[in-house]
């Protein structure tokens, strides 16, 4: 039994040691590929974003509270910002220019759309219902985006399975 263990242990260790040298000579070598860039931007990731497209709008930006919204694509789409964010990004953890108008407490008076009930429930603390906006919530551009009219790059060929009852 202690002959068999010995052995099989032996065995392992050369096993893991040949491994290993065989991965450090590949990691080690410097590979003479060509990447051909392909898809929409036609530029390597690290170019920055000069081949994005340039949202304009007609004369001017849209004025907040003076916008028609779009429609979300399906049923729980977070809504689109109908109005230009110029100025009001980044937003940082000191920083959120989007509270001044979207509290529930400034918003009726503004006539614009209040953050919903949900934006002020810790997912964190089990679902505790807070009094400022939720951490997971704070920072407004991951879930929406400004809308604008634009050629697509891209044609979107998606089609919501429920209509969008009650939405705007």
């Amino acid at each position: 039994m202690k002959k068999t263990l010995l052995i099989s242990s032996i065995g392992a260790l050369i096993l893991l040691t040949g491994c290993n040298q065989v991965n450090s000579t590949t990691n080690n070598q410097v590979s003479n590929k060509t990447v051909q860039i392909t898809g929409i931007r036609k530029a390597g990731l690290n170019k920055g974003s000069q081949n994005l497209p340039v949202v304009t709008y007609n004369s001017q930006a849209p004025i907040p509270g003076k916008v028609k919204l779009y429609k979300t694509s399906y049923v729980t789409a977070p809504p689109m910002i109908p109005h230009s964010i110029a100025g009001m990004t980044p937003i940082t953890a000191k920083n959120n220019m989007c509270l001044n108008c979207h509290m529930p407490q400034n918003a009726k008076a503004l006539g614009v759309t209040p953050m919903p009930k949900d934006h002020f429930i810790d997912n964190f603390e089990n679902g505790k219902h807070i009094r400022r906006v939720a951490g997971s919530r704070y920072f407004c551009t991951t879930c929406h985006a400004p809308q604008a009219k634009l050629n697509p790059v891209v044609e979107n060929k998606f089609e919501s399975m429920k209509a969008n009852v009650g939405m705007k």
